[in-house]
């Protein structure tokens, strides 16, 4: 760990117990009644959590590694997109721009990662999700296939949405944001409404909307978008509930390819400003989302929840990309690319949990899993190169390259799956969890090569059968040990066929992990220390002649999450993860051995508030510090390929003031002005993270 890291934790440290010295001095305090004692804070940590064994669940009973970014702390980073908050998350780091650029605990991530509610579909694909509709975001570390199908081993990213209340509530919220040495910058607002339509309380309502407009740092890439989320909830009787909600998206944004760099060095990188792209060239994104949920409680031992999700979505790009570096002149090929992409996802998750026994209890889930995704993908333009440019003082040479269609390419692929998972308790202190899930996929495929008039078509299936298992022993109502085991599967792309030309198995992961867990009786103090192991094996790799089954990654390592609510003026959270990656087993003697893109060996972060505890001006006043640290990554695992991206830590503060029912906030991120790299492949895309930016935002409730 670089030496600036570490002082600057441990001068986080020291200032957070001078603070609770201070607050909690012996010496008496006598409190007249013309001073109240205000500024007391929600906490940010949450005790009971859904997502891991899809049961409310204490986590100190849960066997495996938990991160939860809730509402409160998320207002506090003042995160407006849900890539702001994701550098407060252990073992994750980011890759690219699109919302599902990431890895955890070194492993890449897929869309199938990254769900609403449980269930898969994005309605934006570019960008990552606003928070204006985000309850909370819960990160499950390791497989999570046995609840949740088919993706990577990693982890798994559920937003929980928020849902309608029969208390009225209102709020509007005004946001802006300036890049300070660029002069550039934007606002954005949002408005949610809350409450009930009936005078009993039974039929609730909510509305949630907003839009941004940003100027980047960089180019004209600037962004528009709008975005709408009503709901509505029906209080059937005391035991159903039935909620319906809608999600639209849209999404205009400048498109950007990123820097390029000569030899693979990052130090030949041009400044950030640097834009590749001509005027006019665009990222855009739509989508429209349906959602409900009917839950219901038979008895206190018996409920049923059954969650739908439909997702239609679309994207486009048209842009002059990067394409290749010219060592020579110092200069960038780019290609015309035009892309149209359409996807549909409709999924629907059905379980039943079930609490049984008295000596020895039983917790059981049993459900349902499965739906269909349909993509399309249209290469209108692809194959003209061409159009070069200075990587140092790019001309823009107009659109001169004649458009040269590519392939159409269609998926239609349907899924099913049945789980089952049993949460034992044998004693007060001791107890197990078990789980079993079995899939069946099977899948179209049709490409189309739209400049030779030839296609061709596909049809296969594929199985795979996944477990899970657990301990936990509490050695006192504070602490706990756990250990556990689980599985996860990724088929393959369909027609990924064999020697004799039969479908391939599926990728295959697995975890073992181990750790303890402390919880204070009163909440305020609670730790995780994990040690991890993921193996991701039956990765397919071509020979030359024919495909096999030979690729494998390993990940091993440690992570530890503190999170401390000193006093009720004064809280902090960090985490710290160690990861050693590498590319175990390959054909490609170029990559064997090596660390996978965008794992880190170490990153870590803090994230600390105080509210001064005596009114000012009739108002309370806090502030906040945090870092983000992240050693080096690369942005591939073969060494001709990969740029090497050198660590960075990244330093942000907040100052707020609260008013009866109005909240101000100054919100200053990269306070250093660090120069750092957050993503990208090869050497012609690679992203910069944001420079200095400062963030003026306004709340109000009524």
């Amino acid at each position: 760990m670089k030496p600036n890291l570490l002082a600057l934790i441990i001068a986080s440290l020291s200032i957070s117990t001078a603070w609770a010295e201070t607050l909690n001095d012996d010496t008496p305090i006598e409190i007249t009644e013309s001073v109240s004692v205000v500024g007391e804070q929600e906490s940010w940590f949450e005790e009971a959590r859904t997502t891991a064994l899809k049961m409310d669940a204490d986590d100190l009973e849960t066997p495996y590694s938990q991160s939860v970014l809730n509402s409160t702390l998320l207002d506090d980073f003042k995160a407006n997109t849900l890539e702001e908050g994701f550098g407060y998350v252990s073992g994750f780091s980011r890759s690219g721009t699109a919302a599902n650029s990431f890895t955890i605990r070194g492993m890449a991530a897929d869309l199938q990662n990254l769900q609403v509610d449980g269930l898969p579909g994005l309605v934006s694909r570019f960008g990552s999700p606003v928070t204006a509709n985000i309850e909370q975001v819960e990160v499950l570390k390791g497989p999570a296939s046995v609840l949740y199908g088919w993706m990577e081993p990693g982890g798994m990213v559920n937003i929980v949405t928020k849902k309608p209340q029969a208390e009225a509530h209102n709020s509007v919220d005004l946001t802006y944001q300036n890049f300070v040495n660029q002069n550039k910058g934007g606002y954005e607002g949002s408005v949610d409404s809350t409450g009930a339509l009936t005078a009993d309380g039974k039929v609730m309502y909510r509305l949630i909307a907003g839009g941004e407009h940003e100027n980047s740092y960089r180019g004209l890439v600037d962004n528009n978008s709008r975005y709408l989320y009503p709901s509505i909830a029906f209080q059937l009787d005391n035991d159903t509930r039935l909620d319906l909600q809608l999600e639209y998206t849209k999404e205009e944004r400048g498109a950007d390819d990123g820097l390029a760099v000569l030899n693979h060095d990052i130090n030949t990188a041009a400044s950030i400003e640097t834009w590749y792209q001509e005027n006019g060239d665009f990222d855009n994104d739509e989508g429209h989302a349906l959602s409900a949920t009917l839950t219901h409680q038979f008895n206190q031992q018996l409920s049923s929840e059954v969650r739908w999700r439909s997702v239609w979505h679309e994207d486009e790009r048209d842009l002059y990309e990067n394409n290749a570096v010219v060592a020579s002149d110092s200069s960038l090929r780019r290609r015309d690319r035009h892309q149209y992409n359409a996807r549909e996802y409709h999924f629907v998750d059905a379980r039943l949990n079930l609490d049984m026994g008295e000596q020895i209890k039983h917790h059981l889930v049993m459900g349902l899993n499965g739906g269909y995704e349909y993509r399309q993908y249209d290469q209108l333009a692809i194959d003209s190169r061409g159009a070069n440019v200075s990587l140092y003082n790019p001309v823009k040479t107009g659109n001169v390259l004649t458009e040269d269609p590519g392939s159409f390419r269609q998926w239609d692929i349907y899924n099913a799956g049945i789980y089952l998972t049993d949460r034992i308790e044998l004693t007060d202190q001791l107890s197990l969890l078990a789980g079993v899930r079995h899939d069946y996929q099977e899948g179209d495929y049709h490409l189309y090569y739209r400049d030779a008039d030839t296609s061709a078509d596909d049809h296969t299936d594929t199985r795979s059968t996944n477990y899970n298992a657990g301990v936990v022993y509490r050695l006192t109502p504070q602490w706990s040990l756990y250990s556990s085991y689980a599985q996860s599967f990724s088929p393959q792309a369909v027609a990924t066929y064999d020697e004799n030309n039969q479908q391939m198995d599926p990728e295959q992961g697995e975890q073992y992990e181990s750790g303890v867990k402390f919880g204070s009786d009163d909440g305020r103090l609670n730790m995780n220390l994990a040690w991890f192991d993921i193996h991701k094996y039956n990765v397919v790799e071509n020979n030359g002649d024919y495909n096999e089954l030979v690729g494998e990654i390993r990940s091993r390592g440690l992570e530890l999450n503190p999170q401390y609510q000193i006093t009720n003026n004064l809280q902090m959270q960090a985490g710290y993860t160690w990861t050693e990656a590498e590319v175990s087993n390959s054909l490609n003697d170029d990559a064997e051995g090596n660390t996978p893109a965008f794992a880190p060996v170490h990153s870590a972060f803090m994230w600390s508030r105080y509210n001064y505890p005596t009114q000012v001006m009739g108002g309370t006043v806090g502030s906040s510090l945090g870092m983000k640290y992240e050693s080096v990554r690369y942005t591939d695992e073969e060494t001709s390929k990969r740029v090497r991206l050198p660590g960075y830590t990244v330093i942000n503060a907040g100052f707020y003031y609260e008013r009866n029912s109005a909240r101000y906030a100054l919100n200053v991120s990269n306070l250093t002005n660090e120069q750092y790299y957050t993503g990208g492949s090869a050497d012609t895309k690679i992203y910069p993270g944001e420079p200095l930016k400062l963030s003026l935002s306004a709340q109000y409730e009524f």
